[in-house]
């Protein structure tokens, strides 16, 4: 485990611009965003739009769009906020439910801007390696004695969930926040939303830009009990959703369901048919419940090297706890998954 405070002397001078390693290829499947393009009523939502919509600011709190949310997961609008992505929910969730050195807790490997978040909310960060299988579990975090934890489930980057009992065991464990980042949850079989009324401390946070295709609008949200969500409100500040994100995300979440289904059905299968297809040719390929999958590889920086030679680009992750190294590939049509294959094949 490694803790150390975060002081605000010197802290941001000290962190360094997040620039993801994008550089132009044929096939990109590095940002595990939609790669069949945004939902129907996307564009449909842009052009009815009104143009005096334009010229004045949003609603505070992008109040039509808690509405909507709140309708679609069958909760009072007061248990969900909305931010700029769900790197701005989380981020305030952190500010609004912890204080100035308090101890944050993660396994990791994890979100890589999470010592980040806690860097510039003066948060203490002990990180916990994943267990060998590489899952997350409670007693691992629990022994770090921590104010706050922070879960990711679809885990990035190795795409595995935390079991819904284990996450039970920590929320039950702790009077502290536990923060759950579901970015990828659409595509896995459960949710820590059905366990969300068994804890006051949970607090659940998704994204509108994996499975509904909206990554360039920035669109996150929270689910938690009314008061952590009040003061995550608060934390966050007002005007984080756009008046075009706004119109769009309420579009979206209201009419284009099926849509969203098929797609995540499609990414599924996909996922089930590459995964056997790199197990067959003696790739060690992680369990993933996300849009992506990990492989473990000898040299992550020399194998994403050679891949982008082939045109194909990918995401690499080198000497990770536990794990090692990784590539991690997000899926996409048949086709470009065809070709990741060939330039893995290739890259040996």
């Amino acid at each position: 485990m490694n803790a150390a405070p975060a002081g605000r002397t010197g802290a941001i001078g000290a962190l360094s611009a997040y620039h993801p390693n994008r550089p132009a290829a044929r096939v990109d499947l590095s940002d595990n965003t939609s790669l069949w393009g945004p939902p129907p009523s996307a564009r449909a939502a842009l052009a009815a739009l009104p143009d005096e919509r334009l010229s004045r600011y949003p609603t505070p709190d992008a109040e039509l769009l808690v509405a909507e949310l709140a309708r679609h997961h069958g909760v009072d609008p007061s248990c969900v906020a909305v931010g700029c992505g769900s790197d701005d929910v989380l981020a305030s969730a952190f500010r609004a439910c912890l204080d100035a050195n308090d101890m944050l807790c993660t396994a990791v490997p994890t979100f890589s801007v999470i010592p980040s978040f806690a860097t510039v909310n003066e948060l203490a960060l002990a990180e916990v390696p994943v267990a060998a299988d590489a899952t997350v579990r409670a007693a691992d975090l629990l022994a770090s004695g921590a104010d706050g934890y922070y879960v990711c489930s679809p885990n990035n980057p190795t795409g595995i969930c935390m079991d819904l009992d284990e996450l039970d065991a920590l929320a039950d464990a702790t009077r502290g926040i536990v923060v759950v980042d579901e970015a990828y949850v659409d595509f896995a079989e459960r949710s820590a939303l059905e366990h969300l009324d068994r804890h006051d401390n949970l607090v659940v946070v998704r994204t509108l830009s994996k499975a509904y295709g909206l990554a360039g609008l920035r669109v996150g949200y929270a689910i938690g009990p009314a008061d952590a969500i009040a003061r995550i409100v608060v934390a966050r500040g007002p005007y984080k959703v756009g008046t075009l994100a706004e119109a769009v995300a309420v579009a979206v979440v209201r009419h284009d369901g099926a849509w969203v289904r098929d797609r995540v059905g499609d990414v599924r299968a996909l996922r089930a048919t590459f995964t056997e297809r790199l197990r067959a040719r003696g790739f060690r390929v992680l369990d993933s419940e996300a849009n992506f999958v990990a492989i473990q590889v000898d040299d992550a920086h020399e194998t994403f090297a050679r891949m982008l030679d082939a045109g194909v680009l990918v995401r690499a992750y080198a000497s990770l706890p536990v794990l090692g190294d990784l590539i991690r590939v997000t899926i996409g049509p048949a086709a470009m998954l065809d070709e990741a294959l060939e330039a893995l094949e290739a890259a040996r």
